[in-house]
């Protein structure tokens, strides 16, 4: 496990300082700052933006928009993921119907539309609801249908009530798909976010210094901010996947306890 581990940090190693080779010998045979600035520019811009209030202040509000979008997603989408597939017959035509619409509308329609209706801010969120919530819900169902094709006959045997699998049985056994649901849609979510903070012109965020570096030719800027993005969606990442392990085990012991 160690050694795998270890094997692991050295090719992130490896492909981390391949890039930078490879960006600095491009940005050198362009010789154009606003087409590709050397990532030594970049570097400058990110350890400027660092020390500023703005800095933290706009990926704090990214951040909360991003959680707050990502959250009620998730509490939309797994009860209605148990409703399509313990309930079928009434819910999942329609669900999946709705969840496949909302997919194939642009995030840039949502926010046009709910501009009419609802502040900059409220946009920003419900846009990544709507894009969020329909992949989660995809995910969940696709994982229960298979675990109820794996159970049934087992369950046919033995029934239990819909209560009972639902929450003590197929929950515990969604950690696999809670695990790519959040790693999937973590990272769309600050994706959504930044793109609608752009388009909406909201006055705090990662979009907003985005699209001011953009109006001042800054592309080192552009990039800069860019990567503040990446490293905050991976951070996230890898805090999801460790309260899913922590989670999930507690939960197999309280089962156990139980038993």
């Amino acid at each position: 496990m160690n050694h795998s581990s270890s094997r692991h940090r050295i090719d992130a190693l490896y492909f981390v300082l391949g890039a930078f080779v490879f960006w600095q010998v491009v940005s050198i045979v362009v010789a154009n700052p606003l087409i590709i600035p050397s990532p030594l520019a970049v570097a400058w811009q990110m350890v400027v933006q660092i020390q500023t209030i703005e800095m933290w202040q706009a990926c704090a509000s990214t951040m909360l928009r991003a959680l707050i979008a990502l959250f009620f997603s998730f509490i939309l989408a797994l009860p209605l993921s148990f409703l399509a597939t313990f309930y079928s017959r009434i819910f999942r035509y329609p669900l999946d119907r709705i969840s496949a619409l909302m997919q194939t509308v642009p995030n840039v329609c949502y926010i046009i539309m709910l501009l009419f209706w609802t502040s900059r801010n409220i946009t920003v969120i419900l846009t990544g609801i709507f894009l969020l919530c329909p992949m989660i819900y995809r995910i969940f169902v696709e994982q229960l249908d298979t675990i109820m094709e794996t159970w049934h006959p087992i369950w046919k045997l033995y029934p239990q009530p819909k209560r009972v699998l639902m929450v003590s049985i197929c929950i515990p056994m969604l950690k696999s798909a809670f695990a790519a649901a959040l790693k999937s849609a973590s990272s769309m979510a600050f994706k959504v976010c930044v793109t609608s903070e752009i388009l909406t012109g909201l006055a705090s965020g990662i979009g907003r210094n985005i699209q001011m570096a953009r109006l001042d030719l800054n592309a080192a800027g552009v990039l800069a901010w860019s990567i503040w993005l990446v490293l905050l969606a991976w951070g996230f990442e890898k805090l999801w996947s460790f309260c899913i392990r922590g989670f999930f085990t507690k939960t197999r012991n309280a089962h156990n306890c139980e038993k």
